[in-house]
């Protein structure tokens, strides 16, 4: 009679040495790090989207408004520099997360040593925590709390106590290859990532410039099709249609908010013009009141420097104005401790306008923005006016009651920021779509082309 033999049972897994977590713990932070990377994906979709004239989830408006904090100083520099936005660096942190721990469980599972893969992940955590401190500092800076990024620093905080915290007993064993691990994997991530970066626009001006210079790119390289005639001008009618037809949805959505809300304007009158640029026969006249140191000021500044590209001559002129956003020299504002640029600025601006220079003047000090003094000022106007004839026409009466003049013009179009767009007296906004179809429609916001456009909200929150 022969025994039933039976399987012997499988030996339990080791228990983890003591000071080395045990695997629910690396698949926690795995968990954590996947979290983390459909969260940064998220918000980098929503960034292109805002970027693109769309609205993000988390655009509350006022003090609660992500793309404020999104279009920051620190967060356009680092797109600028690296080719990545910030949520694309939150998506390269986030893959790291979530790969080192991932394969670290691999090797727990196998029985392998993981003393490098548990230095590389605690090196990671700690990595984001100055990053994180930084952006909250950003957003301090820019008077505005990113509703969405907070979902990103709560995921980091808690992969931080888990790394940081709860496996401090472990140490750093294998520092050097743990550092190169890490190293490696985020590299790996930016490289793929990168590409994606470079095409997401760094800002909705941009995305706005982009769209005219591709819509006039398009209307130049075709003129066979048919037209709807509505402004006499078949180049002109085309290159509308063209440009309507290049819009994403997003973009649609703000061109037709843009008309809304120029539809939609008081027209009061405007003082006749300093220093125009352009024709005083244009038949558009677009007239701007801008801040200095206002980042959709200078967005606003390179919109009209490629309308000058692709516009037709003679259509339209452009009348700057100055509205600083500084108590000091507008009653429309608190006055601002230290830094007194934008009032110098903006009288300096006034000051160069005999020399039909001045906006060339206000180009540069737009792109010498970051960090603005007014030494740098009187530096900048150096090529344009003598140091001492500004010195003396900064304190001139005739300059401050140009400004005034200018603070009471804006004043009427009830704006709550700058830049301030006008357009043939109305109301607008500073969306190159908008410009560059005001331009080719001279000023008409009832173009057939305008049908397929979803319905307009007067109200929407666009400068």
């Amino acid at each position: 009679m022969t025994k039933k033999r039976t399987a012997a049972p499988e030996p339990p897994l080791p228990a983890p040495s003591p000071g080395l977590p045990a695997p629910r713990a690396w698949a926690k932070l795995a968990a954590l790090g996947a979290l983390s990377a459909l969260w940064s994906l998220l918000l980098w979709m929503e960034l292109v989207l805002s970027r693109s004239g769309g609205g993000s989830f988390c655009g509350f408006g006022g003090k609660l408004d992500c793309a404020e904090v999104w279009n920051g100083a620190l967060a356009s520099a680092v797109h600028r520099l690296t080719g990545l936005p910030i949520a694309g660096w939150g998506l390269v942190w986030s893959v790291t997360a979530f790969a080192l721990p991932l394969a670290g469980l691999a090797r727990v599972a196998e029985g392998r040593s993981v003393a490098a893969l548990m230095s590389a992940v605690r090196l990671t955590a700690a990595a984001a925590v100055p990053a994180v401190a930084a952006l909250i500092a950003a957003s301090a800076a820019a008077g505005s709390i990113c509703v969405g990024c907070v979902g990103t620093y709560l995921l980091v905080g808690a992969y931080a106590a888990v790394a940081l915290l709860r496996w401090r007993p472990a140490g750093l064993p294998e520092a050097g290859r743990g550092a190169a691990l890490a190293s490696a994997c985020a590299a790996g991530a930016f490289l793929l990532l990168l590409y994606p970066g470079l095409k997401t626009p760094r800002s909705s001006g941009e995305a706005g410039r982009r769209a005219v210079a591709r819509a006039a790119g398009r209307s130049a390289a075709d003129t066979s099709a048919p037209v709807r005639p509505a402004t006499r001008d078949a180049a002109r009618d085309k290159a509308l249609e063209d440009l309507i037809a290049s819009l994403d949805a997003a973009q649609r959505q703000t061109l037709a908010d843009s008309l809304a809300i120029y539809r939609n304007s008081p027209q009061p009158p405007l003082p006749p013009p300093r220093a125009l640029a352009g024709s005083d026969l244009a038949p558009v006249r677009i007239t701007e009141f801008t801040d200095i140191l206002c980042e959709h000021c200078a967005e606003l500044h390179e919109t009209l420097r490629t309308l000058r590209t692709h516009a037709p001559p003679g259509s339209y002129s452009v009348d700057a104005r100055q509205f600083p956003l500084d108590g000091r020299c507008n009653p429309m504002f608190e006055a601002r401790e230290g830094n007194d640029v934008r009032c110098v600025a903006a009288r300096a601006r006034i000051c160069i306008e005999p020399t039909g220079r001045e906006p060339e003047f206000a180009g540069a000090l737009f792109t010498n923005q970051e960090g603005l003094r007014s030494e740098k000022v009187f530096d900048l106007a150096a090529p344009y006016m003598s140091r001492a004839a500004l010195a003396t026409c900064l304190d001139a009466e005739t300059t401050r009651r140009r400004l005034e003049q200018d603070i009471a013009a804006a004043a009427r179009y009830e704006s709550d920021g700058t830049p301030i767009v006008v357009v043939n007296g109305r109301r607008g906004t500073s969306y190159g779509p908008f410009l560059y179809a005001m331009i080719l429609t001279r000023g008409t916001p009832d173009h057939p082309a305008f049908d397929p456009l979803p319905p307009g909200n007067a109200a929407a929150h666009l400068h």
